[in-house]
């Protein structure tokens, strides 16, 4: 995978994901599909499963350019209402129950979604999220005794087994309708939502089919929440190849590598910073996990240590560090890591575009920097439309030079000969945290609305070597930090966005264009966590973030 030429052709696949699924579980009714809480299912049993939920959305004119929103924990349900959606010909719309409910109104409201696919177990977010959109249609799974909510219609999953596969579902959508539809950190404290389409999806398992050979004998595991989008390569290329899904349980990442040996998988997806972290727990032993074939890393930079670690633990593995955003489905290219080296690169290459998608380098002007140092623009089928609903952020992001429509990633790289596009650094403030990624602005307004302060202002903090961030620090001006801005400030924002640090200063530094000058505040902040009194200051410097806030003195 050094150079472009190294791509296969795409393969084929059907016109719609739903198509795709479907043909695999035909090809192959009874292999394992999937494995979840113990719970293992057939292809045949799966679209059984799915198809009672499908049938349900249909009967209530639920089709093509509806969404379906879904809660539940990472159950066979959850699976199986995913598909349910796309077999329908709708998208699904991922809620996390680890959001908080006011988030996950937020993404309902702002989706539109006419359904929600629910677990019996999130009725009480439910009732939080649910009461406020009166005309959504609310499918409880598994059947049970189910209390109303004021102003939702609830209905009951009372047969799952009932699918005729053959004729019933609306698979044959137009490559333009929706396959999900993502919502990402946004600047204004609202997230914003990022629309992909089926035609997206099919190009990125066509471009990644260029890069690895799997089939029904291969076995992924899904280690990344349904609202990240690197979930959607675990799910699809094995669902479309006939192969298995094995989905890990929540916040058990440092037992993912035990996972692997005990299932005999033979697919790793995550961040990198999951397999760092595998690696400092003492538990990724040389020849620890033989069963692997492919390793894919994605999400932020790849150290050479890390990749050469995994190589040692995963012998018989290729190492492919993939790069791409949500915007542009998953990943557009990537560069497959030789280990063994004498000197291993402090960060390793991006490598090349698929075949169907380009990466280029544009200077601040809008101009090709040619060589780079620029900001990295991606084009081609994998590149979404624009933002759900925002003319305004689409205007922002996407761009039109060279007869092509561009989408700025924010990223800043060069060009190497021989590697390809190389990551140099971020080009604004949105950060991955432990390979989420986040507007530091959305942090920065949760923490003004829960400490009254005018004033905030919020900082990656630790920074790994390889420049991801492993949490963030906060700073307000002028009064001192309540004792219940922890559990307000969860009620904002994600358990990996929260501060673990909230530090009341005198004055925030400000430069010549009296803006917050968040390089002198960067210069300042290891000192003025080291002067606050924190008994677990130590741990933070060492970068174990904790899940929850310590207040300053």
């Amino acid at each position: 995978m050094a150079n472009a030429s190294e791509f296969r052709a795409p393969s084929s696949l059907p016109p719609s994901l739903g198509r795709a699924i479907l043909e695999s579980a035909r090809a192959y009714p009874d292999r394992r599909a999937l494995w979840a809480r113990g719970e293992t299912l057939t292809y045949r049993e799966l679209i059984e499963r799915a198809g009672g939920m499908a049938l349900l959305l249909g009967e209530n004119s639920i089709g093509p350019d509806d969404r379906v929103a879904i809660l539940s924990e990472r159950t066979t349900t959850l699976y199986a209402a995913i598909i349910a959606a796309l077999i329908n010909g709708s998208a699904y719309v991922p809620l996390n129950p680890r959001f908080p409910p006011q988030r996950n109104w937020q993404i309902l409201e702002s989706s539109g979604a006419r359904a929600l696919i629910c677990s019996e177990s999130q009725r009480t977010m439910l009732d939080e999220i649910g009461g406020n959109l009166p005309d959504l249609d609310v499918i409880i799974l598994p059947e049970s005794g189910v209390r109303s909510s004021s102003g939702v219609r609830q209905m009951l999953a009372t047969d799952l087994a009932r699918a005729d596969i053959g004729t019933r579902f609306n698979c044959e959508v137009a490559p333009g309708e929706l396959a999900y539809l993502l919502f990402t950190s946004g600047t204004t404290g609202v997230p914003k939502g990022v629309p992909i389409s089926n035609a997206n999806v099919l190009a990125y398992l066509r471009g990644i089919r260029s890069v690895c050979n799997v089939g029904p004998e291969d076995g992924f595991l899904q280690i990344a929440d349904l609202t990240f989008d690197m979930s959607v390569h675990d799910l699809f290329l094995a669902w479309t190849s006939g192969a298995s899904l094995s989905s890990a349980p929540e916040n058990a990442t440092l037992l993912s590598s035990r996972f692997v040996t005990e299932h005999e998988l033979t697919c790793w997806f995550s961040v990198p910073s999951a397999a760092a972290l595998i690696g400092q727990a003492g538990l990724l032993d040389p020849g620890c996990m033989p069963s692997l074939r492919y390793t894919f890393f994605c999400g932020e930079a790849l150290t050479g240590a890390v990749a050469e670690a995994w190589a040692a633990a995963a012998p018989n593995s290729a190492i492919i560090n993939l790069y791409g955003p949500t915007e542009a489905t998953v990943a557009v290219g990537g560069f497959r890591y030789e280990p063994g080296q004498a000197e291993p690169p402090a960060v390793v290459s991006l490598g090349h575009p698929f075949p169907e998608q380009v990466m280029a380098l544009f200077d601040s002007g809008g101009d090709p920097a040619k060589d780079g140092p620029g900001e990295i623009c991606l084009s081609g089928s994998q590149v979404a439309s624009g933002y759900w609903q925002s003319p305004e952020l689409t205007a922002e992001r996407f761009f039109e030079a060279q007869g092509r429509r561009w989408y700025r990633t924010g990223d800043l790289g060069r060009f190497v000969d021989g590697e390809g596009f190389s990551y140099v650094g971020r080009a604004d403030r949105q950060i991955k945290i432990r390979g989420y990624r986040m507007e530091l602005q959305e942090v920065e307004a949760a923490v003004r609305k829960v400490t009254g302060c005018a004033l905030a202002a919020v900082l990656p903090w630790p920074v790994t070597e390889s420049g991801s961030a492993l949490g963030c620090v906060a700073f307000v001006v002028g009064q001192d930090v309540a004792d219940t801005t922890p559990e307000q400030c969860r009620e904002l924002l994600p358990d990996y966005a929260v501060p673990s640090r909230i530090l009341a200063i005198r004055e925030m530094p400000l430069n010549d264009n009296g803006k917050v000058d968040y390089r002198a505040l960067a210069d300042r902040t290891a000192s003025l966590l080291e002067d606050s009194s924190c008994e677990s200051t130590d741990r933070v410097k060492r970068g174990v973030l904790e899940a929850r806030i310590w207040t300053a003195s």
